[in-house]
């Protein structure tokens, strides 16, 4: 009767500690996720031909889209960092690089994790930013 009392007893704190723990990470996407999913909209959105990769004219045509008020040469410079293995095209893992960097911007506490107070957060600087 002892060991089942005391089983009993473990497993009711057990059962209480499972949603405190649960609350201690917020809830919010992972970085692995926010690279995935950024790199795969880029791709769909800008992919003209479909071949899982952006060429330099799909990246240009993008960039003139949102030419209002972008400083010259800028482009080329961005170009230049993006395409880490210089042969002309940014493939999805090229994507998912400058999503991870643009994560890691967002994440204001560096947990891993983008809350939407972050999200907001990045929203209102890149509004002041223009």
């Amino acid at each position: 009767m002892k060991t089942f009392t005391t089983l009993v007893a473990a497993t009711a704190i057990a059962a209480c500690a499972v949603p405190a723990l649960a609350q201690t990470k917020p809830a919010g996407e992972p970085q692995t996720a926010f690279q995935s999913q950024r790199a795969g909209q880029m791709l769909a959105k800008l992919d003209a031909n479909k071949d899982g990769k952006l060429s330099r004219t799909e990246f240009e045509a993008m960039r003139q889209k949102k030419a209002d008020g972008v400083k010259a040469g800028r482009g080329e410079r961005l170009w230049g960092r993006l395409d880490a293995d210089k042969d002309g095209f940014l493939s999805r893992a090229e994507l998912e690089a400058m999503a991870a960097k643009r994560f890691k911007r967002m994440d204001a506490d560096g947990d891993g994790v983008l809350t939407s107070a972050e999200r907001q957060a990045a929203a209102g600087k890149a509004k002041a930013a223009m």
